[in-house]
């Protein structure tokens, strides 16, 4: 059996769950009998090192959370929440802080690595104990996409110059808390409907019918969909964006295929099943899904087309934040 040369440090990105998921991978490639499983682990070793090292490096960088001085400047939080909740699509990288863009390419990195644990456990291991250990790298895969699902959303409401500044400032300051906290950081102690309805989302059957959506609800609140998510939309005045955005995330399909269709009389949709698979790609596939109307509603809000200029998420993140006292809902 190789001996293991996993190593975490004090500025280690995984928590102690996520250390014990990449032990028990490592220790049933190295104890497998498959030909190659000296060289998996040793790529499993290198990427924990890669990873350990980007956290390393995010730590050398000062948090947006603390004050600051550069010669006779000062920002804190206060300040860069202020900057931050005066820009727009084209110029918000320039006014974020460095930590910021690495943390995200650090996501992609951690997102990467679990995807490469769920194929080595494919091509290594055929036992059931190798489907719970696919299950648990998915998992882990999941968390890392939910941050930087909710960290896009609130990037976009920061820039978005339609919003009242209020909202904009929260989005910023719960944006400095991803960003001062990455290492740390889980959506589910900020935004803890998000992965409830995401999960649910997965696993209902979605068959299109007439459109409206009323067999999908009632499917989502039976599949543990946080009620707050649909009562959002089910309220007596939602607005006609928020109603198709809502209509996006049931049907998997943008608002304008969907009004051409009901314009026309199909009174159907042909739905991707894809996003109910059991494998690594359900995840990235699903996070796609989330994509394509994310950016669908970004063009129509810079172009000024009509149609919903946010996702249902973004939408119910605005109502979120509306409800927060002060300016800091990452607390």
């Amino acid at each position: 059996m190789a001996t293991s040369l996993l190593y975490h440090g004090p500025y280690s990105p995984f928590s102690q769950d996520e250390r014990e998921t990449i032990r028990e991978v490592f220790r049933s490639v190295t104890e497998s009998e498959h030909p190659n499983a000296g060289e998996l682990a040793k790529t499993i070793e290198r990427h924990v090192f890669c990873l350990e090292s980007m956290g390393e490096l995010l730590h050398q960088y000062p948090s947006p959370l603390t004050d600051q001085k550069l010669g006779g400047k000062e920002r804190n939080l206060d300040t860069l929440v202020d900057r931050l909740s005066q820009t727009n699509p084209a110029n918000f990288d320039f006014h974020a802080p460095t930590r910021a863009i690495i943390g995200r390419a650090f996501d992609m990195a951690e997102t990467n690595f679990y995807r490469l644990l769920w194929h080595i456990c494919d091509q290594v291991l055929e036992t059931a104990d190798a489907r719970a250990l696919q299950r648990k790298a998915n998992l882990r895969l999941r968390v890392c996409l939910y941050t930087k699902l909710a960290e896009e959303i609130l990037i976009s409401l920061a820039s978005d110059d339609e919003l009242e500044r209020e909202v904009r400032r929260k989005a910023a300051a719960a944006l400095a808390q991803i960003w001062g906290e990455r290492l740390t950081y889980r959506v589910k102690d900020f935004f803890p409907l998000l992965e409830a309805t995401w999960e649910a989302r997965q696993r209902i059957n979605v068959t299109g019918g007439t459109l409206l959506g009323t067999t999908e609800i009632f499917e989502l609140f039976k599949e543990g969909c946080d009620p707050e998510f649909v009562e959002y939309f089910s309220r007596p005045d939602p607005t006609e964006d928020e109603t198709e955005a809502f209509r996006e995330f049931l049907f998997a399909t943008s608002a304008e295929e969907l009004d051409r269709l009901a314009n026309t009389g199909e009174g159907s949709v042909s739905l991707d099943k894809s996003l109910k698979a059991e494998s690594e790609e359900s995840a990235t596939l699903f996070y796609e899904f989330f994509r394509a109307r994310f950016i669908q509603a970004a063009a129509r809000r810079l172009a000024g087309l009509p149609g919903p200029k946010h996702t249902a998420e973004g939408y119910v993140m605005i109502a979120y934040l509306r409800r927060q006292e002060g300016n800091d809902p990452g607390k």
